[in-house]
């Protein structure tokens, strides 16, 4: 690729559940015109389903590891938190509509020079997935991530007819690190070695480079994550060649958060990384509708 990854960050709304859901509505009824009808479901999906929202964690709230005394094995550890039943799941829904609408807004309004303008915001493509659920939008390579407190989206221009997967993953630093059997017998040794701090900061970070390497190659959790290595303590890029083919991966420093890309082929670029508000991802998705 000739140009660096761009990771869009934005935080979810600090509100009520039905403050929230007005944010999800407005999102939806913006990205209507550019999101198909998979697409739509795939979101509308998540916002009725509570137990999807932590799915991908391998249930952390439920079982989190801690080596016990002896230092012989990793055990289970209940990790309980404020009751927000009534509004994960329309966190879940707004995260990943504002993941799309920091794709398209992006692709329509770009901010990031030397990226190609597209010529009229009403002919833009509409995002689509793949038969592994991965986002498709024509001349683009894309991936969206969401660590609870926030939506990602990375994305490059797709340069020549090759199409090169992409992927992102976030972790808040605050989560519960996931359940020891995310991780290889070497990966625990090297763990076991650090502070309790230590231990969940770095259990994130090897969990990120896992899951956007596991994304990337469209295997999501259908290949046990233990399978996938991380490199040494402290490895910030990497190689991993999977059954799908060879893979690199790179976790970029973010605010709160661990951030790792994966790519098709090669360690990926230092990305570039934006925030922006709801609010002006908002008003920028606003925009776009000016021109349909």
């Amino acid at each position: 690729m000739p140009y660096p990854p761009t990771i869009l960050c934005a935080p979810l709304p600090q509100a009520a559940p039905g403050q929230l859901d007005i944010w999800r509505r407005a999102f939806e009824a913006g990205l209507e015109p550019w999101l198909d009808a998979r697409q739509m479901e795939h979101v509308r999906r998540f916002g009725r389903a509570p137990t999807l929202v932590q799915s991908a964690h391998l249930q952390p709230d439920a079982k989190a590891f801690r080596p016990d005394v002896s230092g012989s094995k990793m055990s289970g550890q209940n990790i309980s938190g404020p009751d927000a039943a009534g509004r994960r799941p329309v966190e879940a829904a707004l995260s990943r509509l504002m993941a799309r609408a920091q794709l398209i807004t992006a692709v329509g309004l770009p901010t990031a020079p030397g990226w190609p303008q597209t010529a009229e915001a009403g002919a833009l493509p509409i995002i689509t997935m793949d038969n592994r659920t991965r986002p498709l939008l024509a001349g683009w390579q894309s991936g969206f991530s969401h660590s609870g407190a926030a939506a990602f989206c990375v994305l490059a221009p797709a340069t020549d007819e090759t199409r090169t997967a992409i992927a992102v993953d976030a972790e808040a630093i605050t989560s519960p690190p996931p359940d020891a059997s995310a991780f290889a017998a070497n990966e625990l040794t090297a763990l076991r070695s650090l502070s309790q701090t230590g231990i969940d900061r770095d259990a994130l970070r090897r969990w990120t480079i896992k899951e956007a390497l596991l994304k990337a190659a469209g295997l999501g959790l259908g290949m046990p994550p233990a399978l996938v290595p991380t490199g040494g303590s402290g490895q910030r890029a990497g190689l991993w060649r999977g059954p799908l083919g060879l893979f690199g991966w790179r976790v970029a420093p973010c605010p709160g958060h661990w951030l790792c890309v994966a790519q098709t082929g090669k360690i990926p670029q230092p990305p570039r990384i934006l925030w922006q508000t709801p609010c002006e991802l908002l008003r920028n998705l606003a925009r776009l509708r000016q021109h349909v």
